[in-house]
């Protein structure tokens, strides 16, 4: 029987940019998991912005920077977002031997 590996993340400020907007700081919480049915990495989080449904979203970490769309906003002012590929923070599975 495998273990089920927890998910990797990054808590912290980021550099939120949206398309016809001047970047801004943020706090987010982020993790990232491999989905065997997708066969790619998936990360998600939230970030402490309001911006509608649908909308892409360029994150920037100190580690890198990776593209998402905001899926719902939560009741305090934040957007929960998700990702395909390689997250905006390191991640075990992809950086093996790097």
């Amino acid at each position: 029987m495998h273990e089920r590996e927890e998910p990797e993340g990054y808590e912290g400020e980021v550099t939120v940019a949206v398309e016809g907007a001047e970047p801004r700081t943020a706090r987010a919480a982020l993790a990232a998991r491999f989905d065997p049915l997708a066969g790619s990495v998936i990360w998600s989080g939230r970030v402490a912005v309001a911006v509608g449904p649908r909308t892409r979203l360029e994150l920037t970490t100190p580690h890198g920077s990776s593209v998402a769309e905001a899926t719902e906003s939560d009741p305090w002012g934040n957007t929960r977002l998700r990702g395909v590929g390689r997250p905006p923070f390191p991640v075990g599975l992809l950086d093996v031997g790097a």
